[in-house]
This record gives structure tokens, sequence and C-alpha cells, in this order.
């Protein structure tokens, strides 16, 4: 099964699960939504970031890496997750990286991501986390740049045996230093048979995204994302 109650482990590794009646055991998060945040292991970092999609414009000539941050004040990324599906969304504010922050041009400012994983979605094989493993190119979405540009976006699988993973790896020690639930996948854009390294998926999951009308639940979320945001 895919869905599991709050899980100590997990908890404590600062991701709060969704405990809902009647969860399955199963997977390393419970059907929900939740806040998404950046990675600490990017290899373009600093900054920090949790997608990266290298060449989303030629904007130099040469190689252009643009990041986006998941934390940033203006930034808002969600990740909904079901048994069958995985849907990440929001807007972030991202750019052209130059390796200390984004680059003052036209390519800075908020993106709108929308990507749906509807095919593919399945337990890991002897563990818990949960991970996308259907044709490659099956899953789509779009970007929207501040240029008014809407990039479509494609799941990409390559060599990797799966296009996105959610979950803390194998020995439950955590994706890349990172203790709590991470998520990493590979994407394409522009094209669905174009690979452009590296253009992936590497974020951390937070906090659930409060029910509408339990107002305790929406204060909780509110001071946490705040305090997120003022780190």
């Amino acid at each position: 099964m895919l869905l599991r109650s709050c899980v100590p482990a997990a908890c404590a590794a600062g991701v709060v699960a969704l405990c809902a009646p009647g969860a399955a055991s199963g997977a390393v998060l419970a059907t929900g939504s939740y806040y998404l945040a950046n990675h600490p292991d990017g290899n373009a970092r600093p900054p920090l970031y949790g997608l990266r999609l290298d060449e989303l414009y030629n904007a130099t000539g040469g190689h252009d890496i643009f990041t986006f941050d998941f934390e940033h004040p203006s930034s808002v990324m969600i990740m909904d997750f079901t048994a069958t599906t995985i849907r990440i969304h929001g807007v972030t504010w991202g750019g052209r990286d130059t390796g200390t922050g984004y680059a003052a041009d036209a390519y800075q400012g908020l993106y709108t991501v929308d990507m749906l994983y509807n095919v593919g979605v399945m337990d890991v094989p002897g563990d818990d986390d949960v991970w996308v493993n259907g044709p490659n190119n099956a899953n789509t979405g779009f970007i929207l740049t501040p240029l008014g540009d809407t990039i479509p976006l494609w799941d990409e699988r390559g060599s990797f045996g799966y296009s996105l993973r959610i979950g803390d790896e194998n020995d439950d020690a955590g994706h890349r230093g990172f203790e709590g639930v991470s998520g990493w996948g590979w994407l394409n854009h522009g094209s669905p048979d174009h690979h452009v390294a590296a253009s992936d998926f590497l974020f951390t999951v937070g906090a659930p995204v409060p029910a509408p009308g339990a107002a305790g639940l929406l204060a909780a979320g509110a001071f946490i994302l705040t305090g997120r945001r003022r780190r």
C-alpha cells in the first residue's frame, strides 16, 4: 500500500506526516498536500534550490544554469500526494544562476510550475519510498516564465530506472544527506526526447498544507511557512 500514518522517525527528522485515520501501512507519506523546500545538496548551490532546468533559455550562448528557489519569500511550492498521482505545482522565484545568486536580467522572477505524474506511480519494491516507474516521457506539465512563455515539461527516466522518487532511500538514512523525506527526479523541457544535464527536481518535503476550514492547522502552517522564509 502507498499510505501510512505519522511515522516517528520521519517526524523527528522534521517531516510532518498527515496522520489520516485508517491510513494503511506502506509509504513514507500519508495522502495529502505538502509544502516543498530546497534540498541542501544541489550540485549548483549556492543559491539553494528545489528545481534545476539548465538551458531553459540559451541566454548567453554558453551552458546556462537555471535554478528555482522554493524558499524565496515569493515562492509557494506544493506537492499533492495520493496512491496513484503526484502533482508538483505552485510559484517559485528563480532565473539564470550565476553561482552566487540570480542574474539581474529578464529571466529573473516568478515562475509557475505544474507537473503531474499519473502514469507509473507505485511503491519502490522492498522499501517505503514511492517512485514513478512508467514509460519514458509519459507524464507531463509546464513551466510559465517571467517572459510569458509556457514551456512544456516531460518526465525523463533515462538510465535511472525511474523518473521521480519520493522518500528517504532504501536504508531510511535520507537522500544526499537530508534525513527527512526528499523528492528527486529528472525532466525534459521544450522537447520530450532531449535531456539537458542537469534538469531535475531536488527538493525536501515539509509540513502538510492545512485542510480548508481547519483554523488551528492553518495557523500552524502559516507559522511554519513564515518561519521557514525568515531563515
